[in-house]
């Protein structure tokens, strides 16, 4: 096939995003398919039309962040007519933005950790964020990825630090409850539950973007130290997630477990890293997948319900035809 990787672009996440897209491009090159790697630029609609007339047959997104992963891309290449892998437009915005997600997860009855949208019309003192939430408590912007702009506040002096940061990131913040316990991650591709991974940060108990990213930031226990029972409760309450947001293809769900192994839902990633230290391609080896076999079931996924939505040629059917 003739396939396009679009990676890079502009967001907070465009280095990581680079690092994904060539891994991916290698696993298709070796797949036998041709891949060009494009970086998204302002006339990104004009490029893709401009593929599409060229002969490409499928566009792998390897952008993470606002702009890739909010269905905006999505939504081009729906435009497009052009098959991609992962969730579609709506599922993604959803996911995308932490706070909608939440708002789904407890309507749904999914646990998720309570929280506070900060309003800087109306700001809290430390003691009052305190008296709703505890201490520490999380600096969340309500859309980003890979933790970028996330902090742990202990004080008042973080609080403002991390206030600082989370608006540097995205105009909406909101404060959330720390969960002391596991951070626990799933893998989950079209219903397909994989592995769980128990995230261990080298230095603290912040699996933050150094964490995730360095060589040597984490490690990753596969499987994890949970019991039978609260195993099935973190795998109940993920894939309930990706199902409520309408996720598609690979996705990866973030969760906190606390001390009596209760799973706290945090976000879903509709297009989760595959960089050398991601979580996806490990739970995947877990089940005798390589990268590349991994790629290839997502690309066959994809494909899969493309053709499974695509609308009938004109005039074919049992439509009446004009005289």
């Amino acid at each position: 096939m003739n396939i396009v990787v679009l990676a890079g672009g502009r967001s907070a996440e465009r280095q990581i995003s680079w690092v994904t897209g060539k891994a991916c491009k290698r696993a298709l090159e070796d797949l036998g398919h041709r891949v060009k790697l494009i970086d998204p630029e302002e006339d990104l609609p004009l490029r893709l039309w401009q593929e599409r007339q060229a002969g490409c047959e499928f566009v792998w997104i390897a952008l993470h962040g606002p702009g890739g992963e909010d269905g905006v891309v999505q939504g081009m290449l729906e435009w497009l007519g052009l098959p991609y892998q992962g969730s579609g437009p709506l599922a993604s915005a959803l996911a995308m933005d932490k706070l909608v997600s939440k708002q789904i997860f407890r309507a749904e009855g999914i646990p998720t950790p309570e929280w506070l949208v900060w309003d800087e019309a109306q700001p809290l003192s430390w003691a009052e964020c305190v008296a709703h939430l505890g201490s520490p408590l999380v600096v969340k912007p309500s859309n980003s990825g890979s933790t970028v702009g996330i902090s742990i506040a202990r004080d008042e002096m973080s609080l403002a630090q991390g206030l600082a940061l989370a608006r540097s990131v995205s105009s909406r913040v909101f404060l959330e409850r720390y969960i002391p316990g596991k951070e626990i991650t799933l893998s989950i591709l079209s219903g397909q539950v994989f592995p769980a991974i128990e995230i261990i940060p080298a230095q603290g108990d912040f699996y933050d973007y150094e964490a995730k990213y360095a060589p040597g930031g984490s490690r990753h226990l596969i499987p994890c130290s949970l019991s039978g029972a609260g195993l099935a409760r973190c795998e109940a309450a993920g894939l309930r997630a990706y199902q409520v947001l309408g996720c598609e293809g690979l996705a990866r769900v973030d969760l906190r477990v606390d001390a009596d192994e209760n799973p706290w839902v945090l976000e879903v990633n509709t297009l989760p890293g595959m960089t050398p230290t991601s979580l996806c391609p490990d739970a995947a080896a877990a089940l005798g997948w390589t990268f590349t076999e991994l790629v290839e079931r997502m690309l066959q996924d994809a494909l899969q319900r493309a053709a499974s939505t695509r609308p009938a040629p004109s005039g074919s059917g049992s439509s009446p035809q004009p005289a």
